[in-house]
């Protein structure tokens, strides 16, 4: 088989191209081919002028094309000079006067919308492939650019050129800035246009407007691009102030008056509320992402950011309240309601924004930050959407700020992610109904239920919280513990780590939710063990037993995270010595049925001695297993709200009951998990107060150690003193030393 490029592009020519009614549909394997074999890159490389041939003749042909009479062929013509423009520099130069002059010509001409968004595309890369060619951009670009730009501005009508039309916008104006002074108004009226919320803040044609409107701002007007930032910057803030005093109308507001800040003119609203507050919202969305843009885009000069007024907005959302002006109507403080989470959520949006960008510099504002968190949070119990958002915002906020920031906020937020990431258990009950029937002078009772509670009558309902939300709380979680975990309290450190190796032994791998649930409980797990409580044993021996069944697992991800956790775990066990090398297939889990206890007084020296040996049963893959691990491993907890201790002393020989239960459990070593205790029902099965535990052989480590690091975990209930505490009012306007935020 031939692969010389000539001859494989000569091919193409011949077979391919020269029919100008069915071009168009060879049009995609043509470019698949060139991209492929490279062929306009390594043609151009030769310096024979026989094998140069073929480069000519696909010149010509394009030029043919481009002022073809059909119009598929225009745009095939037109698809083969971008493709021709990228890959070969040599053909970009030599033909760049000629290709962009006929495209500038189509664009003036009733071309169907695709074969113009092909051209507008195609001239945007030959014109930013002449920013570093002086040159070139004297003969070509200065001549040919503003043409382009007017014409794009005619062509804004038509709004499916929209996103094209912006994108090509913003790269001329971040480019060559001088040439696009001439239309800057008129491309901020465009922009701003679409940003009036008549269109969905998600569409394609919104993100490139508010892209378009940030990048176009660098260029600064008639005034330099310092102080232009600035105003407009000031004028969006001034646009979102304008907009809200509309939007509260019906709210008592504490909020002292401000300096009127200037504003961008949009199209007025209706005064009906019902018509006007969807386009409200929509243009507050809308506004938020042109910040975003505006302090994330980068700039030629150094800028002055106005951060207490864009605070100022931010904190009027969040402290909207359920306070009704007198003489207002209700039914339009009802409807700023439906959409206060909306604000709120794009709010945190912005926030997340300024924290990720600044950084340091709002250090001064973390009492504010944690205030707003903090109110949000207790806002948000029942709207997923923005409680996902105030997690996010949160983690940022604990990894930007470290140790001060998570000491502000730990014991709310610990208390809110408990709440989000347990499980949640009901009984099940069957439909007892009493149904009268004479037979042999008796009534007889009868049974009615369906056959979902027949299958599952000894099951419980279990229910989660929203997905979203478990994953966000989850990974706020994973940083608390990290940058927090070693100053938690002992008793809140204890029931957190238990509900993370229960839902770990509770979860479904089959289910896919699940399954990304898991993936974040073990990377809570491995930060559980990378930052111990300094007043209770580390949970590192039951994470090894956790990591090393997930080498088994179906989830790639899953077993990958495993084995990187496993040599973490290695390097904490032995810090000088390489990560051990694991096999995913592990026979050492076993298993036994708790023996049941004799009572106190028939307990003897001689008599009643446990075998604890004739109840192990092996397990060879505990993974593989459809039953979950929970099903099978219920043990008994030792709940006590003491903290754990390193001075525990293992029990006496003549000990009572309990004390010989937990010598029992220290004997092979037992991992234990929370299972709930059922409620006392008839229809609960009798057996489901069974007692297991999964063990593990530990015969390296000695007594004293399994004393102090393998004691049953004790649950404790955390305190939510403030459950009723009433939210603060978050007040802006400098550092937090100044202006500290008042509780009501």
């Amino acid at each position: 088989m031939s692969t010389d490029p000539a001859k494989l592009l000569n091919s193409i020519i011949i077979n391919y191209t020269f029919n100008d009614d069915t071009v168009e549909s060879f049009v995609p394997f043509i470019l698949e081919t060139i991209t492929h074999h490279q062929l306009l890159k390594n043609l151009n490389k030769e310096s024979n002028s026989a094998e140069r041939v073929p480069i000519h003749k696909w010149c010509t042909r394009i030029n043919s094309l481009l002022q073809s009479k059909v119009g598929s062929a225009r745009w095939a013509g037109v698809c083969f000079v971008k493709i021709s423009i990228e890959q070969s520099e040599d053909l970009f130069a030599q033909n760049l006067k000629t290709w962009s002059s006929a495209l500038l010509t189509l664009l003036t001409r009733p071309e169907p919308a695709i074969t113009l968004r092909t051209v507008i595309s195609s001239l945007s890369i030959m014109f930013e492939r002449t920013v570093n060619k002086p040159e070139t951009q004297r003969e070509v670009t200065s001549q040919l650019l503003p043409r382009f730009n007017t014409a794009l501005l005619q062509l804004s009508e038509n709004k499916e050129l929209l996103p094209s039309i912006f994108d090509a916008l913003s790269c001329s104006g971040s480019h060559f800035p001088t040439i696009f002074r001439p239309v800057f108004e008129n491309v901020q009226k465009l922009s701003l246009g679409v940003l009036d919320g008549t269109s969905d803040y998600g569409s394609h044609v919104v993100k490139s407007a508010v892209n378009c409107f940030a990048s176009i701002t660098n260029v600064g007007g008639k005034t330099s691009s310092m102080d232009h930032w600035q105003s407009s910057a000031l004028r969006i803030v001034g646009s979102l102030n304008s907009l809200l005093d509309r939007l509260f109308d019906t709210v008592d507001e504490d909020k002292e008056a401000s300096k009127k800040l200037p504003v961008f003119e949009f199209p007025p609203v209706a005064d009906d509320y019902v018509n006007s507050f969807p386009t409200l919202f929509s243009r507050f969305q809308c506004l938020c992402e042109c910040i975003i843009s505006l302090i994330s885009f980068p700039t030629t000069s150094p800028i002055r950011i106005p951060m207490n007024p864009i605070l100022d907005v931010f904190c009027r959302v969040h402290n909207v309240s359920d306070d009704i002006k007198e003489n207002k109507d209700k039914n339009e403080f009802i409807t700023l309601m439906l959409g206060a989470p909306t604000l709120c959520f794009h709010s945190n949006k912005v926030l997340s924004s300024l924290i990720a960008c600044f950084g340091e510099h709002l250090a001064r504002n973390l009492g504010l930050i944690s205030n707003i968190i903090m109110k949000q949070f207790r806002l948000s119990e029942s709207r997923w959407l923005l409680r996902s958002s105030v997690y996010r915002l949160t983690s940022l906020c604990i990894q930007k700020y470290g140790f001060g920031f998570a000491h502000l906020i730990s014991s709310s937020l610990i208390t809110c992610i408990v709440e989000d990431i347990k499980i949640n258990q009901e009984v099940q009950y069957l439909d007892v109904e009493a149904n009268s029937e004479k037979k042999s002078g008796r009534k007889k009772k009868k049974l009615i239920t369906n056959s979902d509670a027949l299958v599952n009558m000894n099951n419980r309902v279990i229910s989660y919280t929203n997905v979203d939300v478990q994953i966000a709380s989850l990974e706020a979680l994973k940083n608390l513990l990290t940058f927090y975990g070693s100053s938690i309290p002992a008793n809140v450190r204890t029931s957190i780590d238990d509900i993370i190796l229960t839902r770990i032994l509770s979860s479904d791998e089959k289910n896919e939710n699940d399954c990304d649930i898991r993936s974040m409980l073990y990377e809570c797990l491995l930060a559980s063990v990378l930052s111990p409580s300094v007043h209770q044993p580390t949970i590192l021996p039951h994470a090894l037993r956790v990591f090393s069944s997930a080498l088994s697992a179906q989830s790639h991800k899953l077993r990958l995270f495993s084995s990187h956790a496993l040599s973490i775990c290695d390097l904490i066990f032995h810090s000088r010595l390489p990560p051990l090398k694991r096999s995913p297939a592990s026979s050492t889990i076993q298993h036994i049925e708790k023996p049941v206890l004799p009572s106190a007084s028939d307990m003897s020296d001689n008599e009643n001695t446990l075998d604890i040996s004739k109840n192990r049963v092996n397990i060879q893959d505990v993974s593989n297993d459809t039953t979950s691990i929970l099903d099978k491993t219920t043990v008994d907890l030792n709940v006590d709200t003491s903290p754990f201790t390193h001075d525990d002393k293992p029990p006496d020989k003549d000990a009572t009951v309990e004390k010989v239960a937990n010598e029992i459990v220290h004997l092979p070593i037992s991992v234990s998990t929370l299972v709930p205790e059922p409620p006392d029902n008839d229809n609960t099965d009798k057996n489901f107060n069974k007692k297991r535990t999964l063990l593990v052989d530990a015969e390296e480590l000695t007594v004293e150690d399994r004393a102090r690091v393998y004691k049953p975990f004790r649950t404790d209930d955390i305190d939510s003193e403030d459950e009723d505490m009433e939210l603060p009012e978050i007040v802006s306007g400098g550092p937090d030393s100044d202006y500290a935020s008042s509780i009501e």
